[in-house]
């Protein structure tokens, strides 16, 4: 009798597994993997049937990893990243261009790293980004990109990542020139009476909370509240009449000083959140990692 050979599982389930195991979710896993969240519970239970376990406990928001997945993500996450390193090293050994995967929210990479990025590719032609711009859940390094920008209240606090303080979050009131007109003449929180107020859905909800009680605004007294799930949608918004606008002061900047939007004066906010820029340890020192973090920090670095 032949004895079975026990094949090693495809890496792509392997990668879907780590992936939904980081997040507790297989729609975040979906998003970085570019499949939908049924594509990727379809790859965890191929696994789980190739395996014999069970590696997730599903519930209705959220997957919750059995003790057996919780051993095999600490197995599987140095061995990846070993495969990583070694892949690296043959391409650097061979000449070949050099990739990085970049994870940061939307509204950053369009406003602010998108535009700068001739300056970087002038410095290091050799080098290719590939720029993920979903939302990185706040503190966290994304599992499997090289460098993540994220949105957090402090420095996270991972023995394994380096975190450098970007720039403060500091949120500002805008609105487009006639809605900031109409505004005119008007004193305190009495400024925003009858108009609309546009708010960005994945703010946390002290944010705009702080904001309203800071400013003592009546809710009564506006016209509508409007929430978008994208800060391009909210200034875009904001742009086009629709109301006024709680943005981020440093990101929306270029929309200011083309006039799209304008600064409503004496209604900002300022907070503890800082965008910072996250790494592994393990890849600080790889020259594409440290050529995009040293010019990151030159471009992006903003003293409080």
């Amino acid at each position: 009798m032949v004895a079975q050979i026990k094949t090693t599982p495809p890496l792509r389930l392997l990668r879907a597994f780590c992936l939904a195991a980081r997040h507790s979710s297989f729609k975040d896993a979906a998003d970085r993997l570019a499949l939908t969240p049924s594509a990727v519970s379809h790859q965890v239970k191929e696994l789980e049937e190739q395996l014999g376990v069970t590696l997730f406990e599903r519930r209705t928001r959220s997957v919750v990893l059995t003790a057996v997945g919780r051993q095999l993500l600490e197995d599987l996450e140095p061995a990846l990243a070993a495969l990583g390193a070694a892949i690296e090293r043959t391409r650097s050994g061979s000449g070949a261009r050099r990739q990085l995967t970049v994870v940061m929210p939307p509204f950053f990479a369009s406003e602010m790293f998108a535009p700068q990025l001739p300056a970087f590719h002038a410095r290091h032609p050799g080098i290719d980004i590939q720029v993920d711009t979903h939302d990185p859940r706040p503190g966290q390094h994304s599992g499997f990109s090289d460098v993540s920008i994220v949105l957090a209240a402090q420095a996270p606090s991972d023995p394994g990542i380096e975190a450098v303080r970007l720039m403060p979050l500091r949120l500002v009131a805008a609105a487009s020139r006639k809605v900031a007109d109409s505004m005119a003449g008007k004193q305190g929180a009495h400024a925003f009476d009858g108009q609309t107020l546009i708010s960005h859905r994945n703010f946390r909800n002290d944010v705009w909370d702080l904001w309203v009680n800071q400013l003592g605004l009546d809710l009564r007294q506006v016209r509508n509240v409007v929430e978008f799930d994208s800060m391009v949608a909210v200034a875009r918004a904001a742009e086009r009449d629709g109301g006024v606008a709680l943005v981020p002061a440093l990101v929306c900047k270029p929309w200011f000083e083309r006039g799209a939007l304008v600064h409503l004066e004496g209604f900002d906010l300022r907070g503890t959140d800082a965008y910072y820029l996250v790494s592994r340890h393990d890849d600080a020192e790889r020259p594409e990692v440290l050529a995009l973090v040293q010019w990151a920090i030159e471009q992006f670095k903003v003293a409080d």
